[in-house]
């Protein structure tokens, strides 16, 4: 299990403005100061994060996820992530639930990750009004709380199960994701990796969206960042080796993309996550 710090049931690091428990949930507002920075820390339970205002940058194992106004993001139990908050007031809406809530659902939830991509439009709309029933306060809310909450997890479920019942991608296309890993120079072209898988370039992109929430150019973005930070974080290697073992063209290449994805430079990146810099705000 990780060493970073495990928060309790419903709580969190930034300042809270309201907070309700209701049918083993627990329902939080919380605000963060702009230009905030969380160290890694852990949450003992799995929920759902709802941004309402500003942003944040979340990192769990390695991957970064920009959670922007109206997104949603799901947070797995006992998984350490971190958090950098751009340079405005933030505010969040997060649904907890208990672990006998949790556990009387599995295996079912046990396919959530909380480095999945939850994009959906009805994702953001079921947040939307468990927010307005978690200020609404009348006799009928915890009903209503009760209700939506398990349409969200639902609707989770179904954003992250692959066509056709199937457990695994179609071989081409676990062939097609281990020839994007394998890429340490210039990237292929969309018609080049589909040949390669033996299917069309329409195929390609829709079975990427299917089974890996994301598009090959995401996918390709992320294991160069995924093995960037790995090297970074487990490494004393120079940041012009790391860059290019990672794929990316040199060292201000892969500055960009982490300045991009995580509002950090590689360097600055390795001082935090080996402790000499890296404090909770807020």
């Amino acid at each position: 299990m990780s060493s970073a710090p495990a928060l309790g049931f419903g709580r969190y690091l930034g300042t809270p403005l309201q907070r309700l428990e209701v049918a083993g949930l627990v329902l939080t507002e919380s605000t963060y100061p702009p230009g905030a920075i969380l160290a890694p820390h852990r949450h003992r339970h799995a929920g759902f994060r709802f941004t309402l205002e500003g942003g944040f940058t979340d990192v769990s194992e390695g991957r970064a996820r920009e959670c922007l106004p109206r997104s949603v993001a799901f947070q797995a139990p006992e998984v350490s992530h971190e958090q950098r908050f751009a340079g405005q007031h933030t505010r969040t809406f997060n649904v907890d639930f208990s672990e006998s809530a949790w556990s009387a659902r599995a295996p079912l939830v046990s396919r959530l990750d909380s480095r999945m991509e939850l994009t959906s439009e009805r994702m953001s709309m079921l947040s939307a009004r468990l927010y307005q029933e978690f200020h609404r306060g009348d006799d009928v809310a915890a009903l209503a709380i009760e209700g939506l909450s398990l349409e969200l997890l639902a609707e989770a479920l179904r954003a992250t199960t692959p066509p056709k019942s199937s457990s695994a991608p179609p071989t081409w296309l676990a062939r097609a994701r281990e020839l994007l890993d394998a890429v340490r120079g210039p990237p292929p072209t969309l018609a080049q990796l589909a040949r390669e898988a033996g299917v069309s370039p329409t195929q390609l992109g829709r079975g990427f969206r299917q089974f890996f929430q994301c598009t090959p150019a995401d996918h390709l973005r992320r294991s160069r960042l995924e093995r960037a930070s790995r090297a970074l974080r487990e490494t004393a290697h120079s940041l012009s080796d790391i860059a290019l073992e990672a794929g990316y063209c040199d060292q201000s290449h892969m500055t960009r993309e982490f300045s991009r994805r995580l509002r950090l430079t590689p360097a600055e990146y390795r001082r935090q996550l080996t402790g000499r810099s890296f404090r909770p705000t807020g």
